[in-house]
């Protein structure tokens, strides 16, 4: 007979309240709100009419894109600039290239008293789409080499979310990927831009990409290469739970390093990170709970011991004594009371360390069965490191 579930005992309304829970109706969390769109969402129309569409008011010439070379004739109107280009550019994109064509047929070439009308990207959309048209061969075969240019690649991504361009889709999309999972760069870039490319990935479904970054953005989490919070905020907003359970995993490693203050009486003063909100702080702790429990119940019952197949069953039995007895007992060496009790991948990996060069345990075992329990010490970290979210669910 399938058993109930448990009822919950706290609520996480939003990540700034938390409150207790009364019955099972309120435990139903509130409905998403209804989405806005407006003329910068990736739903807008890809098929445009020809409408008379006039932006009018003051305008700005474009310092870069308003070209004073006599070929480019071409002046196009984006919100409150001008752009004065040449005018086979636009050919690359069908709609663009035809809404051109009525103009000339009706007007004439655009001029900057009559320009041709483009109000559905942003200025910065449509600047990084001319950069991609009057950039050379080499430049476009480049991978991003800072914030700047990730900023201008997904700007153009989100020009093609309006405007149906295969070719530069194409590009932007292997730059991107490029750009993902080369070492230098991903090694050496800042959050923010570890950030934007998980929102690139996420929103354009790049699934090869979003694992690349995760990938690397955890390795340098682990590594103290990079801060936590920006992972746990991207990681909450996207729900990346292998980002979301290192970031917090480590933050907790981290925080506890911080706690300087205590009262007189020996209580300590939580510090927590002032750009996390009352949710995560939530998760946080329970997460410290939660590990230091899980290693609290392995000191006192280590795992068992495989047995080897050199090793009989009546054999094992010692084998298996000597193996309890010497992890509980190492589970107290000086080595490892020195790592905090939350910190439970540094512990395992110390624990293993420490029964490798154990006498005891070489003398008392079956040399295959000691090999077997010290791979399954490793697996067990692996395990752990994998499932480290599961920590972080906060109160159920």
């Amino acid at each position: 007979m399938p058993t109930a579930a448990p009822s919950r005992r706290f609520i996480i309304v939003d990540d700034s309240t938390i409150r207790e829970a009364r019955d099972r109706q309120e435990e139903k969390r509130p409905r998403k709100r209804a989405r806005v769109v407006d003329s910068d969402d990736e739903d807008a129309p890809k098929k445009y009419e020809r409408l008379e569409y006039e932006q009018k008011g003051p305008y700005e010439r474009d310092p870069k894109f308003f070209k004073e070379d006599p070929s480019a004739t071409c002046v196009v109107r984006v919100r409150d600039y001008m752009f004065k280009i040449h005018a086979d550019l636009l050919s690359c994109c069908q709609i663009m290239s035809e809404c051109l064509q009525d103009h000339v047929e009706r007007y004439g070439m655009p001029t900057e008293e009559r320009p041709f009308q483009c109000p559905y990207p942003t200025v910065e959309e449509y600047r990084a789409f001319l950069w991609a048209l009057y950039a050379t061969v080499e430049q476009l075969s480049e991978i991003a080499h800072d914030h700047a240019d990730l900023e201008r690649l997904s700007q153009i991504i989100k020009l093609n979310r309006k405007y149906d361009i295969p070719k530069m889709l194409d590009w932007v999309t292997d730059t991107v990927h490029r750009t993902a999972t080369n070492a230098v760069f991903m090694e050496s870039c800042s959050s923010a831009s570890l950030t934007l490319l998980v929102e690139i990935a996420k929103e354009n479904k790049y699934t090869k990409t979003l694992d690349a970054v995760v990938r690397k953005w955890c390795d340098r989490i682990l590594n103290k290469s990079t801060p936590s919070v920006p992972a746990i905020q991207i990681a909450d907003k996207y729900e990346l739970q292998e980002l979301g359970g290192v970031a917090y995993y480590v933050h907790v490693q981290d925080m506890l390093d911080r706690q300087t203050g205590f009262t007189e009486k020996g209580a300590t003063q939580l510090r927590a990170d002032p750009k996390l909100n009352n949710g995560q702080v939530m998760r946080l702790l329970t997460g410290y709970w939660s590990l230091v429990s899980l290693w609290e119940r392995l000191r006192l019952k280590p795992i068992e011991l495989p047995m080897a197949a050199s090793c009989s069953a009546e054999a094992h039995v010692k084998c298996a004594a000597t193996w309890e007895r010497r992890c509980i007992s190492a589970a107290g060496w000086k080595r490892i009371l020195g790592i905090n009790s939350a910190d439970i991948l540094a512990l395992l990996a110390c624990l293993r360390d420490q029964l490798s060069n154990d006498d005891d345990l070489k003398a008392a075992t079956n040399p295959e069965c000691r090999l077997a329990g010290l791979e399954a010490l490793k697996a067990l970290r692996t395990k752990t490191q994998a499932g480290l979210a599961d920590h972080f669910f906060a109160c159920v």
